[in-house]
């Protein structure tokens, strides 16, 4: 004779399953490292100091001004291409070479959870501003390897991809990690999976932030958390987000950091 399962225990294990997972990701496994990262937070005005400045501000995108659309086409590179560079910055522009420099850090994962974001730089000065790419975290295609595609970003000529650990770590001298604190599991998850649809959608440095047709890396994790619930994690509401608004963003908080 065929026995039923007795359809209160049936139900009672549903709602435990919901109570552990969440649309793939482990609640009691996010509980634990959001716990860690509020142990580890670093204060960013402590990395304020070493970003490149100019009139002793830090360089971010200029906020949109209506009528001055054209404004922003002009390159960071022909904005200071006259400037003294040892002057201003106190450094010296090194002149081009064959020879690549070799960037490595060795920022662990080890507190990431879904929907956080990695910006990553190198010396020198960079037309994307004092922090030169970002990404958003995908949990869910991390399994143990630096190898593993889970950095959702945008790349010229690639597009919006999934990029590796390894090529944060093998690519950059200094990396950090950022959370978004006010985001609930439930809006991050959500915020990575909005993105995720536009895997594939061309790159463009001139996209407005609200053009879904065109990308570049630090527009996805904004446009993550914009689309998803509202949170707008671009530090001076400019015409472009780029990777120092996010860090500058009042809505983003510091937890890992590497330098070597």
């Amino acid at each position: 004779m065929l026995i039923l399962p007795n359809n209160k225990h049936l139900s009672t294990n549903n709602e435990l399953q919901k109570q552990v997972e969440i649309s793939g990701v482990n609640i009691e496994e996010f509980n634990f490292k959001e716990n860690l990262k509020k142990k580890s937070l670093f204060k960013k005005e402590d990395f304020y100091k070493r970003f490149l400045t100019l009139n002793g501000a830090i360089m971010i995108s200029k906020p949109f001004e209506a009528g001055e659309v054209n404004k922003f086409y002009v390159s960071l590179y022909d904005l200071i291409k006259n400037i003294n560079s040892e002057e201003v910055f106190g450094v010296k522009f090194p002149s081009r070479s064959s020879e690549k420099t070799v960037y490595k850090n060795s920022i662990s994962f080890d507190k990431f959870t879904i929907g956080d974001i990695i910006v990553a730089t190198s010396q020198g000065f960079h037309v994307q501003g004092a922090i030169r790419h970002a990404a958003i975290f995908d949990s869910r295609r991390y399994h143990g390897s630096i190898d593993d595609k889970c950095l959702l970003t945008a790349e010229p000529d690639q597009g919006v991809i999934y990029e590796t650990i390894r090529f944060y770590r093998e690519n950059f001298s200094e990396a950090w990690g950022l959370t978004v604190p006010k985001a609930t599991i439930e809006e991050r998850i959500k915020a990575v999976d909005e993105v995720s649809k536009f895997v594939g959608k061309p790159y463009s440095w001139r996209a407005d932030k609200n053009d879904d047709e065109n990308w570049y890396c630090s527009k996805v994790p904004w446009a993550a958390y914009k689309k998803s619930s509202g949170i707008d994690i671009d530090g001076n509401g400019g015409f472009w987000v780029l990777p120092i608004d996010i860090f500058i963003s009042k809505e983003t908080e510091v937890f890992e950091y590497s330098n070597s």
